[in-house]
């Protein structure tokens, strides 16, 4: 991957030529305080009921979105979600956290500009950030929406004119329509495909927990096989076992002998992670003369950690895959220089991230390089403004400052009852 330098491309003419200088942004900030902060949980719902995975139970209709929106003296809203850090606690100790990082804060001490382009957290805002990268994407709304800039210029440019997108909501759909079995999921697989959507995820590893092993691994290749002959062949198949296939290489190899006629583009934690699985899996690949990706890495919570970057430097994974909410914009931005040359592509994990967790990938996906596509659970909107144009299988770029996008206060008041709220 090539690393564009921030700084030159903030000195470059399409830059200066409708951007302020660094001088200038500094001044509107410098007025600028956090006066107050809400913390609002909200239901994001699915458009169908989603099934199991390789280990945990059916994950039903909803999950909750724990919006977090600060607001400055002139008005302007840096909206994110803090869902790991009410996983990690409670409400209490999180209002109390992001009392302490936001409240009363400078807007210009967020983060670290150089000609307008981030180059690093604020002053004394690294701690903050540390295990919580979902405050630099607020951070990033935030500063863009005072400076009047698109968060995309603040990464350091576009790279996409459009960010591809994949629909990830094909789970163990089988299980929830005994009946109908693989054709359930081709059947879903096709309707997403009449959707607009031009890569869909499957997941398998059915024999990790739900189904005796031999079973599941024969379900999984008739689900695969049913989605292809149900999907046009340009149709991009992705598939994730949440190592549903650990301590089973035999049916591993099996597996993937019977899919790789079907033209898998990535194999996604087909095993929990280790040098000497890998090298078993390419050696598979090989045997087959399959020529998917292998990619891993939404459960390394401290990225790079050590497993992950063996795997890197021993050319084992070729897409890596923390959260883009969870490890944030400031985070990416450092996994991305350390995948630098590597040949790594970028595949930022986006499940339970809801309707902002699109926003904010898009965002992201814009201004990276090697990026792959976007993971979409497809929620329905119901407190943020309209996304982007979604058009054969992308979505096009936002146009507005910050992340291009607003909390929609005629839709939000159905769930202001549950706001906390802190102020100056």
């Amino acid at each position: 991957m090539k690393f564009i330098n921030p700084v030159e491309y903030a000195q470059s003419r399409e830059y200066q030529e409708n951007h302020w200088t660094s001088s200038e942004d500094k001044e509107i900030m410098a007025s600028e305080i956090i006066e107050s902060v809400f913390l609002t949980p909200i239901p994001s719902s699915y458009r169908k009921e989603l099934g199991k995975n390789a280990y945990i139970d059916n994950i039903g209709m909803q999950r909750l979105e724990w919006v977090v929106c600060a607001r400055s003296s002139s008005g302007a809203e840096g909206i994110s979600i803090a869902n790991r850090l009410i996983r990690e606690g409670s409400v209490e100790s999180a209002l109390a956290y992001i009392k302490s990082a936001l409240l009363g804060r400078e807007v210009d001490q967020l983060l670290e500009i150089s000609d307008g382009v981030v180059t690093g957290a604020g002053p004394g805002m690294d701690r903050w950030y540390r295990r919580n990268g979902w405050m630099t994407i607020l951070a990033f709304d935030l500063v863009g929406k005072v400076q009047g800039v698109s968060a995309i210029d603040l990464l350091g440019g576009r790279k996409h004119d459009s960010v591809p997108a994949y629909d990830t909501t094909l789970y163990f759909q089988d299980f929830l329509n005994p009946a109908k079995g693989a054709e359930q999921v081709a059947d879903e697989a096709s309707q997403a495909v009449s959707d607009g959507w031009r890569a869909v995820k499957l997941k398998i590893g059915r024999g990790g927990r739900w189904m005796l092993p031999d079973a599941g691994m024969r379900r999984d290749i008739d689900v695969v096989l049913g989605v292809r002959e149900a999907v046009a062949s340009d149709v991009k198949i992705y598939v994730d076992a949440n190592f549903g296939y650990d301590n089973h290489f035999d049916l591993l190899d099996r597996f993937i002998k019977e899919v790789t006629p079907a033209d898998i583009f990535w194999f996604e934690e087909m095993i929990t992670h280790s040098v000497d699985g890998y090298k078993r899996m390419r050696e598979i690949l090989a045997k087959y003369g399959s020529g998917a990706l292998l990619t891993c890495g939404e459960v390394d919570r401290d990225p790079i950690s050590e497993i992950f970057q063996d795997l890197i430097d021993g050319g084992l994974i070729d897409g890596y895959q923390p959260d883009i909410v969870g490890h944030g914009y400031l985070g990416w931005l450092d996994v991305e220089r350390q995948l630098s040359g590597t040949g790594v592509r970028t595949i930022p994990h986006n499940f339970g991230n809801g309707s902002f967790g699109t926003y904010a990938s898009i965002v992201w996906g814009a201004t990276s390089e090697t990026y792959v596509s976007l993971e979409d659970e497809r929620a329905v909107p119901c407190y943020l403004t309209a996304l982007p144009e979604f058009t054969d299988g992308a979505y096009a770029l936002p146009n507005g400052t910050g992340l291009g996008v607003d909390i929609d206060y005629s839709s939000y008041a159905a769930y202001s009852k549950h706001e906390n709220r802190m102020v100056v």
